[in-house]
């Protein structure tokens, strides 16, 4: 994209991240905190990123060579997802013992378990999320979501730290009657536009690495209905990295969720679904916010 010369050096306290942001009529990779009405355009060697997987490949991974260039306006309502298309999307079912629990099983899978989505599932942190009319089921997951820096293959778990770029939030939003349909999770997870992610990517540096122990709440109505800490997964950051480059190599931009706490709105009696109007908030500490209402979906 054009190039800007004028640039500061990037001051990560604070909650500082990446965010895309519309603006002159398309997306801009920018830097922004949480809350704020305005972003600086994010640079590398002078240049601006429509996306952030090209960002990392131009930075190699390393948030010290980003720059902070002009001011722009950055509204909440006019973020997108910090990511707009990963190369992959791989997700852990099953990481947070109190969930094994809540789900009737009483250990964890003896490996991360894993299933997929893409680029097309995903959505801006503050939008209206359209509720799929196929369904009366749909249920919120608050996750930890991991951004990759670099090209990775067979990393072992104690390099994981030259791997991973840094963090942000995701919903995992899940449409339960098709998840169920077989022993597969994909008919139910993988849903166009309904896992919303962001606000920004915060570095992993900023987070406490890659065994950060962040307050992660999940929160419908204003009603919080998971808490817990990412110190509690089950396959860390680390050995999660070291089992998925095992089988396929990361690139740049990648997006790995974790999994969510216990909490979720299917296994609680009753029941507790997205419904419309329904407001659902993911927050994790250092992150910030992650908010979105639901509405039914307008079918035509």
């Amino acid at each position: 994209m054009t190039t800007h010369t004028q640039t500061s050096a990037v001051d990560w306290t604070d909650g500082l991240g990446l965010a895309r942001v519309l603006h002159g009529g398309g997306p801009v990779v920018a830097l922004r905190r949480d809350g704020a009405a305005e972003a600086r355009l994010a640079l590398v060697d002078g240049h601006v990123f429509d996306d952030l997987p090209a960002l990392l490949e131009a930075a190699e991974g390393d948030a010290a060579v980003i720059e902070a260039g002009a001011v722009i306006d950055a509204p909440d309502h006019q973020l997108l997802s910090p990511v707009g298309r990963p190369g992959k999307v791989i997700c852990i079912g099953q990481n947070y013992l109190a969930h094994v629990h809540e789900g009737g099983r009483d250990t964890g899978p003896g490996h991360p378990d894993l299933f997929p989505k893409w680029h097309t599932s995903l959505a801006a942190p503050f939008a209206e999320v359209a509720l799929p009319p196929e369904s009366d089921q749909i249920d919120y997951e608050s996750e930890l979501a991991v951004v990759i820096g670099v090209h990775a293959r067979r990393v072992a778990a104690k390099d994981a730290e030259s791997v991973v770029f840094g963090y942000t939030a995701a919903n995992d939003v899940s449409v339960r009657d098709f998840q169920f349909h077989t022993s597969q999770r994909v008919a139910g997870k993988a849903w166009d536009r309904l896992t919303p992610l962001g606000p920004v990517v915060v570095p992993a540096a900023r987070l406490g690495g890659v065994r950060p122990d962040l307050a992660i709440t999940g929160a419908l109505d204003g009603r919080v209905l998971q808490d817990d800490r990412t110190s509690s997964l089950l396959f860390g950051v680390p050995e999660l990295l070291a089992y998925i480059t095992t089988v396929m190599t990361l690139e740049p931009g990648d997006l790995i969720l974790t999994g969510t706490p216990s909490g979720v709105g299917f296994v609680r009696e009753p029941k507790v679904l997205l419904r419309d109007g329904s407001e659902f908030e993911v927050r994790i500490e250092g992150i910030g916010a992650l908010r979105n209402r639901f509405v039914n979906e307008e079918t035509g």
